[in-house]
C-alpha cells in the first residue's frame, strides 16, 4: 500500500508553492536562446545562397576563360562572357517580360564591370596567366596578327618542355595556359545578415598581426571597404583552360 501523507491539506500548498516558482522560466530561457537560434537559421539560408552563387560564379570564370581561349586571351572578350554568365543575378523579377528583363540585367550587370574612380565595381575578370614576364621571353610581333605582341601556340608538342624562360621561369606550354580570376561582389539578401558579417569579418580582431598581414581583422582592408562594409561579399573563383589561339599581349 502507498504510504497516505499524514498532513494531506498541505498537498495542495505544496504544488501551488512550486508551480508558482517555476511559472515563467520557458519565456526566460526562450528569451535568452531565440536571437542565437534566430542567426543561426538566417546563417545557414544565407550560406546555402552563397554556395549557389559560388557554383554560378565557378561556371562564369571558366566561360570567360574559354572565351578568351578562342579570341586571343583578350580581357574584353572574357568579360563579355562572364557577364552574360552572372546577368541572372541582377534581374528585376516583377518584370514579366522575358527579353526586357534579361537586356536590363545585362545591361546592369555591365555597369558593375567599370571601374573608375569614386564608383566601385562589384564584377571584375582578371587575366592571371600568361603574364607580361612570359611576353618578354616569348612574345614575338606579325602583321598577321594586327602587329600585337603575342605568343606562338602552334605545334606545341614539338616544342622543347625544358626550356624556360629567362623572366617568366616557365615554359612556352605553360605560356599558353590561360588563367583567370572572376571576383563578385555578392550582394546580402537575408535580414541581418550584412551587419553580421560586416561585424564578423571587419568588426573584430582575428589576431593575425603575428602573421604578417598587416591587418586586425578577418577579412583584408580593401575588402572591408570595398564589399563588407557595403553589404557583399566578395566571390573569387579561378579557370584554367588551353589557349586555342595565340594570346596577345594586354
Amino acid at each position: 500500500m502507498k504510504p497516505r501523507l499524514r498532513f494531506p491539506a498541505l498537498r495542495g500548498a505544496v504544488w501551488q508553492g512550486r508551480s508558482r516558482r517555476q511559472r515563467g522560466a520557458t519565456m526566460a530561457e526562450f528569451a535568452v536562446a531565440f536571437p542565437f537560434a534566430l542567426l543561426l537559421v538566417l546563417g545557414i539560408i544565407q550560406l546555402g545562397l552563397m554556395y549557389t552563387a559560388k557554383e554560378i560564379v565557378n561556371e562564369a570564370a571558366f566561360m570567360a576563360a574559354r572565351a578568351g581561349s578562342v579570341q586571343n586571351a583578350q580581357v574584353d572578350a572574357m568579360n563579355s562572357e562572364m557577364v552574360k554568365a552572372l546577368a541572372p543575378f541582377y534581374q528585376d523579377l516583377t518584370q514579366k517580360n522575358d527579353a526586357t528583363r534579361l537586356a536590363v540585367a545585362y545591361g546592369r550587370a555591365f555597369v558593375d564591370t567599370v571601374c573608375i574612380p569614386f564608383v566601385q565595381c562589384f564584377l571584375k575578370v582578371e587575366r592571371l596567366n600568361p603574364t607580361d614576364a612570359a611576353f618578354d621571353d616569348f612574345g614575338i610581333t606579325s602583321k598577321s596578327m594586327q602587329n600585337h605582341i603575342y605568343i606562338p601556340n602552334d605545334n606545341l608538342e614539338y616544342r622543347p618542355h625544358s626550356t624556360q624562360g629567362p623572366k617568366s621561369g616557365m615554359s612556352i606550354q605553360d605560356a599558353n595556359a590561360l588563367k583567370v580570376k572572376v571576383t563578385y561582389g555578392y550582394e546580402l539578401k537575408v535580414p541581418l545578415m550584412k551587419a553580421v558579417f560586416n561585424a564578423v569579418m571587419c568588426g573584430v580582431d582575428s589576431g593575425i598581426n603575428a602573421f604578417g598581414r598587416g591587418d586586425t581583422s578577418y577579412g583584408t582592408s580593401s575588402d572591408c571597404s570595398d564589399y563588407y562594409s557595403k553589404g557583399r561579399v566578395p566571390i573569387v573563383s579561378y579557370a584554367t583552360v588551353q589557349m586555342q589561339t595565340p594570346a596577345w599581349k594586354k
